[in-house]
């Protein structure tokens, strides 16, 4: 009898271990596969992956609808889950172009000027053509202009005005002002030089011909938009080693402009006539060649 009862509960711890074998599910052999950069970027963990990926998208107009007031809106989005949130956030960034959305001039705080785009350009375009006019210049300031310049004129002087041409000038502030030359009155002085070849050759009655003494520039500067900043010169060599190129140069709204001069070396002493200033508008250039005197 006691043999039958222990038979009994082996059979039983038998049958039992074999349902908890069948239980038991074996181990993979391999990882599993790591999750996709979308799950990753939509889950916090692979098993909750799978339905986070086949969530509706979010409706951006539902929770900006303009119909909505404060409260509503803020409603609406305190009820989105942190991963919602961020991907709500970034779909309104990219939708936007990066850039705020237009807003309403009504709803601007008192005290704000709104301007319209078609206005301000408007205006924009009506002070630049205002500013590519050429000022008018009036007969009192060309007169005050050119006494100056014509001060202390004799008959050993004479005026000229051939320009050299110089290369097409692109100014950064073309499109705002009209560029234009500046006007001028340059005398050239000329004389006899008694050398000894000279007075061998010549005489008072049949003088020897004149030759360039020195030049006076004068040019008008009347509308510099900076009058602090004074005009300058630069002298450039010329393919003629008897000449030399003498170039002016001014801010806006004025171009620059040059003369072609005899190549000989300048006389700078004041007390000989040397002068280099800017005053009253008037640019002025006065200076005489050196004159060399030979001994035997």
């Amino acid at each position: 009898m006691l043999d039958l009862k222990l038979r009994r509960i082996k059979e039983q711890m038998k049958d039992e271990n074999v349902e908890e074998a069948e239980d038991v599910k074996p181990e993979p052999s391999e990882k599993a596969a790591a999750p996709s950069r979308a799950e990753r970027s939509r889950s916090g963990t692979p098993e909750d992956g799978h339905e986070k990926w086949n969530r509706p998208k979010i409706n951006l107009e539902s929770l900006e609808d303009p119909e909505l007031d404060e409260q509503e809106r803020e409603q609406k989005w305190k009820q989105l889950l942190p991963e919602e949130l961020q991907e709500a956030t970034v779909d309104l960034y990219e939708k936007g172009g990066y850039s705020p959305t237009y807003g309403d001039p009504d709803d601007a705080m008192p005290g704000i000027e709104v301007l319209y785009e078609a206005d301000d350009m408007a205006k924009i375009l009506e002070r630049r053509e205002k500013n590519r006019k050429k000022p008018e210049v009036g007969d009192d300031a060309d007169a005050a202009m050119l006494a100056m310049a014509r001060r202390g004129m004799d008959k050993d002087e004479g005026t000229f005005s051939v320009e050299v041409p110089i290369e097409a000038q692109k100014h950064l502030w073309s499109d705002k002002y009209r560029p234009r030359k500046p006007r001028y009155l340059n005398r050239v002085q000329t004389g006899f030089e008694w050398n000894k070849y000279n007075q061998t050759h010549y005489d008072v009655d049949n003088p020897p011909p004149k030759v360039v003494q020195g030049y006076k520039f004068n040019v008008f500067y009347p509308d510099l938009l900076d009058p602090t900043i004074a005009p300058n010169f630069k002298i450039y060599e010329d393919a003629d080693p008897d000449f030399a190129t003498i170039r002016f140069k001014a801010g806006p709204p004025y171009e620059d402009i040059a003369f072609k001069v005899v190549n000989r070396e300048w006389d700078v002493l004041h007390k000989n006539g040397y002068k280099c200033q800017f005053q009253q508008g008037v640019f002025q250039l006065w200076f005489s060649f050196k004159k060399y005197r030979y001994r035997r």
